[in-house]
């Protein structure tokens, strides 16, 4: 079977698999009692587990084959899921133990996806590309998050346990007798040791877009969606609707952009996607306002039209700068700094929830600090050629 083909069957499987479940942790932990504090905390100890996976992924990729690899992922999963039905009743040490097995399950789930969406491009059509990767993981995302909003409204935890069990397990067995190898361009790229990340320096300001992305990406799939989960009164069905409509937003701009993004100045368009991601920001700030149904839809769907605007800009950019350079390394380096990041930040954001009062007005100003802060991705710049590592 073509690398393609075994990439999509792969990314198809664990789509699905995160929307049923890994989606909706946020939410599941705040109707558990845990507060921004302790999701926080959480949030922290999946950055210490993501590197420590991470660099166990970077050795193993040496030593066992791509379908261990999957196996180990779909394993890791399962194993998070059981760690979480052991949370009931648990104190701070079961969220951190939650969190840690976290971001290792995502280490190994997302780097081996990166590594191999990497060998399927150039610098060509990468635009193209990440938006027939992304309009493909929105469609069974969906599904996946449709599906566990269901179960966990109308039955228990204990059935999304079951039901995602025997999906890793079916698909597991239909990934097993393809046996693919790495990707060349993976298999030849030798482990990066811990001082030649601490070493890394480039022309494009990659390590301040590094930091920066990670606390992103937690602020989207874990606040926002906590604030999301607020709006429809705390119902997981109810907040599966939503998402799948505005999915549709998400999946037309990436359907109208893809072709052309790869045609189109990348540094002007993403000067103006960041921007456009900071007004993102703002606007959520604003969200729990009074103001009418209508009111409230249209602006989770101009937010929701930024953001997917700005993650295809960003996305287009870095996989070019991959390109240019360091291969498959600088997929590495972005997660090592990414993770380090959240690790630090996430801890003492901790710190200041824990001592603050209400949790929606905490949420709002929140959002204003990474409206602002959303302006450090302007340095990133790809229009140099990446060439070193110290």
């Amino acid at each position: 079977m073509p690398q393609s083909g075994i990439f999509f069957r792969f990314l198809g499987l664990h789509t699905l698999l995160y929307g049923i479940f890994p989606f909706y942790i946020p939410v599941y932990m705040w109707t558990q009692g845990v507060t921004l504090g302790g999701i926080s905390w959480f949030i922290a100890f999946s950055g210490a587990g993501f590197i420590l996976g991470l660099w166990a992924w970077d050795r193993l990729r040496g030593t066992i084959s791509l379908v261990s690899m999957f196996a180990l992922s779909l394993l890791l999963e399962v194993l998070l899921l059981l760690l979480i039905l052991a949370m009931k009743g648990g104190g701070t040490a079961m969220v951190l133990a939650m969190g840690f097995a976290y971001g290792f399950y995502n280490c190994f789930y997302w780097t081996t996806q990166r590594a191999m969406f990497y060998s399927l491009i150039n610098l060509q059509n990468s635009g193209r590309k990440y938006g027939n990767l992304q309009i493909f993981v929105g469609a069974l995302l969906q599904v996946g998050i449709v599906i566990g909003g269901y179960i966990l409204d109308m039955y228990t935890y204990d059935h999304v346990l079951v039901v995602s069990t025997l999906i890793a397990g079916i698909g597991l067995l239909f990934l097993l007798p393809s046996r693919p190898d790495y990707p060349r361009a993976l298999s030849d790229q030798p482990s990066l040791s811990i001082p030649e990340v601490l070493r890394f320096r480039d022309q494009h300001k990659s390590r301040m877009m590094f930091i920066t992305d990670g606390v992103f990406l937690f602020a989207e799939s874990f606040f926002w969606v906590i604030t999301l989960f607020m709006l429809v009164h705390e119902s997981f069905f109810s907040l599966g609707i939503v998402i799948l409509s505005l999915a549709v937003v998400f999946g037309l701009v990436f359907y109208a952009l893809k072709n052309l993004i790869d045609r189109i100045s990348s540094r002007k368009l993403f000067q103006i996607a960041v921007v456009l991601y900071a007004l993102s920001w703002w606007l959520r700030s604003y969200i729990n306002e009074p103001m009418s149904l209508a009111s409230l839809y249209l602006m989770m769907v101009v937010i929701t039209f930024l953001t997917a605007f700005f993650r295809l800009t960003l996305n287009k950019c870095f996989y070019d700068i991959a390109q240019q350079g360091l291969g498959n390394a600088y997929l590495v380096l972005k997660s090592y700094f990414t993770q380090a990041a959240t690790l630090i930040i996430f801890a003492l954001m901790a710190w200041i929830f824990m001592t603050a009062g209400n949790q929606v007005e905490l949420l709002k100003y929140t959002y204003w600090v990474l409206a602002a802060c959303s302006l450090l991705y302007w340095a990133y710049d790809r229009r140099t050629e990446n060439r070193s590592t110290g």
